[in-house]
């Protein structure tokens, strides 16, 4: 991923880069598994690159290399590798993952849901933070374009799933559920259709932690929401005079674990192949911790380092 100081890259960290949630437990995971998930993350940048420039590099994150995973997960348990220089490391060669229909297929998905998430802020926001998100939306049409081409039903799905949140933010809407429902399909979109059971498995698990995703950054924003005067589920559901969540936090949190036990038992049902034990790592273990850790205020994205490109 390319590093410096620009104010895309700085857009990127503060929230544009998807939400980064769906990390492992590094210090759980195997040096050789930690090295995978690492080749993988250098995999899809190059991947990003190569399929649409440097500018969607810049919003690159976890989640996209959880989807780069799963998605993959059926293929042969060997993966290819080889070395490269990129922006961020231009005198050493790194070791990342080979070019594969994975890498692809999620650096077409990256694309569309970043641009999405550009459009949506760009509904939701105002002031300097819209003019920001209009400047991306033109800045990013050009490779939205070539993605939607690619995955003109994912892209579909996911405008007519962003049009319906943003009829339920207009209207205040008090069910979290519905809310969660229409940000889940967006993630669901992306599953490719190849009308087999791995298909509905694959789609169940994505909607699922599309729920957790959305419900956790809700919780996460409440104080700037409560602010700004922005739409927030929580906010509305539970009718929240303040921006502390303890009174509500163990309801939150049974709904936050009745989705991270949907896609616990969409992987069993999976039959991963390749990296089994890299995305039971996530899915057991760093999603229920970045979840009590946002829910007991002490999460920091990326360990506290505020920005991606290693565990």
């Amino acid at each position: 991923m390319p590093r410096g100081n620009s104010a895309v890259e700085k857009t990127a960290r503060k929230g544009y880069a998807m939400f980064g949630f769906i990390r492992p437990v590094k210090s759980e995971l195997k040096v050789k598994e930690a090295d995978r998930f690492q080749q993988v993350y250098c995999g899809l940048c190059h991947a990003i690159r190569a399929r649409y420039g440097r500018f969607y590099t810049m919003f690159l994150s976890y989640d996209m290399t959880f989807y780069a995973l799963v998605v993959g997960s059926g293929e042969t348990p060997k993966a290819q590798t080889e070395r490269r220089r990129c922006d961020a490391h231009p005198v050493t060669k790194r070791v990342c993952a080979s070019p594969d229909d994975a890498l692809a297929l999620a650096a077409d998905a990256s694309v569309l849901l970043s641009y999405h998430k550009f459009r949506d802020n760009l509904a939701d926001e105002k002031g300097a933070k819209r003019l920001l998100a209009a400047v991306l939306c033109r800045l990013g049409r050009r490779g939205y374009e070539k993605a939607r081409a690619r995955l003109p039903e994912a892209d579909r799905d996911i405008r007519a799933a962003l049009d319906e949140l943003h009829a339920l933010e207009n209207e205040n809407c008090a069910s979290m559920d519905r809310a969660a429902d229409a940000s889940a399909r967006m993630t669901a979109a992306v599953v490719p259709h190849t009308g087999d059971a791995r298909e509905r498995v694959l789609r169940q698990m994505f909607y699922h932690a599309g729920r957790w995703l959305y419900l956790l950054d809700a919780a996460q924003d409440v104080p700037e929401d409560m602010k700004t005067g922005a739409y927030n589920p929580l906010v509305q559901r539970y009718a929240l005079k303040t921006p502390d969540i303890t009174d509500i936090k163990q309801p939150l949190e049974r709904t936050l674990e009745r989705s991270l036990a949907d896609v616990c038992t969409a992987f069993d049902l999976l039959d991963a192949q390749r990296d089994a034990e890299i995305i039971r790592n996530i899915i057991f273990l760093g999603m229920p911790t970045v979840t009590r850790q946002v829910l007991d205020g002490t999460y920091q994205p990326n360990g506290g380092r505020g920005k991606h490109g290693s565990l």
